[in-house]
């Protein structure tokens, strides 16, 4: 899985940084046919080199596809959800409009535009009207030297759902890059007719947990793993006091 997570970083990095107009993925893609067709015509009566770059070709674009049918997410969902909250630690609830701070991952819109981003810096908060939000900042960064990121897509993005949009919630790591990081799966229908996904990643188990709980609180409860929903009111154990 950390292959795959860094596969998919680099495929999603070469689709989002252009050079002179065009991605760094098509100007790798358009690099390898030149080149074979290159080198069929100067080694005509040596196949083999041109034969080998159009197999890298092929294996390229194979991967590209592969990485774009998984929107560049790879996620593993934990076996036990309720023992890796860990029940008996309490967490102070999120108050109206705190910002905990998280990386995202989905479908943002901002006047009217949508785009999808892959790990981007952003906060999570929910509002008085139990609306939940993801603020996200997109940054100037190049890649590979040449690469820049668009510039008429820097600023603020926005993710919002409702309690009532959520079929889904699950909690397990997401691989994109070199290590895996905690995270929440939101599977959310903001019409009958779409259904997206929003990863929310962490730095740490107590702010998953707020954010979990927070979550949680007013899901429909078919969208809870069934081990947590068989169990939100069940009172949790606790060890006896030392005489």
């Amino acid at each position: 899985m950390t292959l795959a997570g860094l596969i998919l970083q680099f495929i999603y990095r070469l689709r989002r940084h252009l050079w002179l107009g065009w991605s760094l993925a098509r100007w790798l893609g358009t690099l390898l046919l030149v080149a074979a067709l290159a080198t069929l015509i100067r080694w005509w009566w040596v196949p083999w080199p041109a034969i080998l770059i159009g197999i890298a070709l092929i294996l390229y674009l194979l991967i590209l596809g592969w990485a774009e049918r998984r929107r560049y997410v790879a996620f593993a969902s934990v076996s036990d959800v309720r023992s890796f909250l860990m029940p008996g630690v309490a967490e102070q609830p999120l108050r109206t409009e705190e910002l905990i701070p998280v990386r995202a991952s989905g479908w943002f819109t901002v006047e009217g535009k949508n785009q999808y981003y892959m790990d981007v810096e952003a906060d999570f908060e929910t509002v008085g009207t139990r609306e939940h939000i993801v603020l996200g900042r997109i940054h100037p960064s190049r890649f590979l030297w040449l690469g820049h990121w668009p510039e008429w897509e820097l600023g603020w993005w926005y993710i919002f759902f409702l309690p009532t949009m959520i079929r889904k919630l699950d909690i397990g790591y997401l691989y994109f890059g070199r290590h895996p990081r905690l995270s929440i799966q939101v599977i959310y229908a903001p019409d009958e007719e779409t259904v997206e996904t929003v990863y929310l990643t962490f730095a740490d188990r107590t702010s998953l947990r707020r954010v979990w709980n927070d979550l949680q609180r007013d899901a429909p409860p078919a969208a809870l793993p069934e081990i947590v929903a068989t169990n939100l009111s069940q009172p949790v154990p606790r060890e006896p006091a030392p005489d």
